[in-house]
């Protein structure tokens, strides 16, 4: 995390805190909750892209999710954003960065989850088809890990909870996370909070997350937003991470025109 100011909407909302500071015991509610707007709209989090320090995480990216017509937690979303997230991954591959899957893989005759995942509606009505899914992690044909992509299976919503994960992150000396995949508002934002609460940094993906119902999605980026994480859109993480990653006397330019030759 850097400490100097960063972006438009960072220094809009300090100037405007700066101009009209109530005293102690005179705020009004019309200005809490015009602070509280602000920050959920426009807030960002000094946070950059590390270039020897950040790790992408995918977050289950798996046929049960992201196969089209195969299960009934299809993510329509998640599947169209395959393209973004391929091309988020592609960039990391070509910075030597790491890229680390995570799964949600239920074994141990279903004990290795938490008792309280049988009690929500989430789970309630999976009965019929509880034989055929979660049995065998599959990962979406066009957006598998490769050869030295790392994977990580987890039994909750957080890649954290009872995982690698963070042992993983800590031996290859990673600070900052940057978080793409689905659900939005389940896994992907489970994991990132736990993420910050561990004391990593957190890159949230505006277009790299996907959920089934779009005003989740964007409550969860606002809420995201104000306390938790960067959000950067697929386009401004891949542009990001080429600056950051550009050796002194080349520009971004000329790797953008690399890719392109390549392509």
């Amino acid at each position: 995390m850097n400490d100097h100011p960063r972006g438009d909407a960072g220094t809009r909302a300090a100037s405007d805190a700066a101009v009209a500071q109530p005293k102690l015991g005179e705020f009004s509610e019309a200005w809490v909750r015009e602070r509280a707007r602000r920050l959920y709209e426009e807030g960002e989090a000094r946070i950059d892209l590390n270039p020897g320090g950040t790790a992408l995480i995918v977050v289950d990216m798996i046929n049960e999710f992201v196969k089209p017509h195969w299960s009934p937690y299809w993510v329509p979303q998640a599947t169209a954003a395959v393209p973004r997230i391929r091309r988020v991954i592609d960039a990391f591959h070509d910075a030597g960065l790491p890229v680390i899957y995570l799964a949600y893989e239920i074994g141990q005759r279903g004990l290795n989850t938490p008792v309280t995942d049988k009690l929500v509606p989430t789970t309630m009505d999976c009965g019929p088809w509880v034989k055929d899914v979660w049995q065998e992690v599959v990962f979406y044909e066009d957006i598998a890990p490769q050869e030295n992509d790392l994977v990580v299976l987890r039994h909750s919503y957080s890649g954290f909870y009872a995982s690698e994960l963070e042992p993983m992150l800590r031996s290859l000396g990673m600070t900052t996370v940057v978080i793409s995949g689905t659900l939005t508002n389940f896994c992907c934002g489970a994991t990132a909070r736990e993420a910050f609460w561990r004391g990593f940094a957190v890159i949230f993906g505006s277009d790299i997350n996907a959920t089934d119902d779009d005003e989740m999605h964007e409550a969860e980026l606002r809420v995201l937003r104000r306390g938790y994480a960067r959000i950067m859109s697929a386009d401004e993480i891949v542009s990001e991470l080429r600056r950051a990653s550009t050796p002194v006397g080349s520009s971004a330019e000329d790797s953008e025109n690399q890719e392109l030759v390549r392509s």
